[in-house]
């Protein structure tokens, strides 16, 4: 077993990881995008919509960027608390401020019933997402936060009990059996645990959702970590370049799957199948050689790189976006009364995205600017201060 050696000073930055954030923001948009071409049916759309699992990859993406930190840095669990707080919690809670005030407390999708100052508060502790009214209701996507930061609280406790990739693995199998039993022991008993609760749809994606389901997806960053930067083997080019290949048959797979819940007849979620998935794209990136220019593997370009590195402000504004435009482009198409062709289904919905994601990237590159940097540099100088 190798450990990774403590490095001084700042964290090395690795491309590929800005470019998994990226297909992930990417994906979550285009999902997004896809729900508001109601007439839109078939392959395509269904491909697209699988977009929506881009958030199984920002876990990944996840470990792998926290152990990376916590290595180098190794400046123990208070540090590691005070920074993570600093860079999740300004943009996530001016992200509840304004769906607080557009929405105010009216009964909504993931609200039946509304919103009281009980759901609101406990979403800005970050401590929504263990009951389903609460957990996708104040913030829209806002799942994803309870969910990281539950990671978060249980970090430090995984990396000093998981040392190597044998131990990863382990980590791995005894999550996804453990997190598929009180998922299902959950969903069997959720008259008990949530009694005020008489919609299923709500606990159903709960379940589906909540940290004990998605812990598997963030040990998956955790094993291709181990793979990468603490296995003394390197894999040669052929099998890189063949893992890439089958990470992206296999998401092809199951995005088309006619049931897309019965994979191994249920015995995984499909968002526990999606991260394992991304866990062979993510090694396959990492190993990617660069060229002899010294360039990165095409699939991480700047393009997609420079989506990756503003991704966290563009999940909170396109939810924002979103909600505000959405709803009437859908209200007009159907006041116009306008039947769209196959064609133009997938042309209005490559317009919208194009539009949308244009925006998204101004607006999130200015909060990234504006407020992600500087509450950033923040955390780190109180950090410092206490050093001394």
């Amino acid at each position: 077993m190798v450990v990774s050696r403590p490095l001084s000073g700042s964290v090395h930055h690795f491309d590929y990881i800005d470019a998994l954030r990226g297909y992930a923001i990417l994906g979550v948009i285009a999902a997004h995008c896809a729900q508001v071409v109601p007439q839109w049916q078939g392959w395509g759309k269904q491909l697209v919509t699988q977009g929506q699992q881009g958030v199984q990859l920002f876990f990944v993406a996840s470990a792998i960027t926290l152990l990376l930190s916590w290595y180098q840095r190794a400046d123990g669990m208070n540090a590691f608390y005070i920074r993570r707080l600093f860079r999740i919690a300004p943009m996530f809670w001016l992200g509840i401020l304004f769906f607080s005030y557009y929405y105010g407390m009216a009964p909504r999708y993931w609200a039946p019933d509304g919103l009281n100052w009980q759901v609101v508060l406990t979403t800005v502790f970050f401590m929504h997402g263990w009951n389903p009214t609460f957990f996708n209701s104040a913030l829209e996507g806002g799942w994803s936060i309870a969910v990281e930061m539950m990671f978060y609280l249980v970090f430090p406790i995984l990396v000093y009990g998981i040392r190597g990739w044998k131990l990863a693995l382990l980590a791995f199998g005894l999550a996804l059996l453990a997190g598929n039993l009180v998922s299902n022991w959950a969903f069997i008993n959720r008259s008990l645990l949530w009694p005020d609760i008489s919609n299923d749809y709500l606990t159903w994606n709960l379940i589906n959702l909540w940290f004990p389901s998605e812990l598997p997806v963030f040990l998956v960053g955790f094993c291709v970590y181990f793979f990468t930067y603490q296995c003394q083997w390197k894999p040669p080019l052929w099998l890189i370049n063949f893992l890439l290949f089958t990470a992206l048959v296999a998401m092809l797979w199951l995005a088309l799957r006619p049931d897309p819940w019965t994979i191994l007849h249920g015995a995984i979620s499909l968002y526990q199948a999606y991260g394992m998935t991304f866990g062979i794209l993510a090694y396959a990136l990492a190993n990617q050689p660069k060229t002899n220019t010294g360039r990165n593997n095409f699939l991480v370009n700047f393009p997609i790189r420079y989506l990756g590195k503003i991704s966290y402000s563009a999940y909170i504004w396109h939810f924002i976006l979103m909600s505000t435009i959405s709803g009437f482009i859908t209200e007009m198409l159907a006041w116009i009364g306008i039947v769209m062709s196959a064609q133009q289904q997938v042309l209005f919905f490559c317009g919208f995205l194009s539009i949308l994601l244009l925006i998204t990237v101004i607006l999130s590159t200015l909060t990234y600017r504006l407020i992600e940097l500087p509450m950033i540099r923040l955390g780190n100088r109180l950090i410092n201060s206490e050093k001394y």
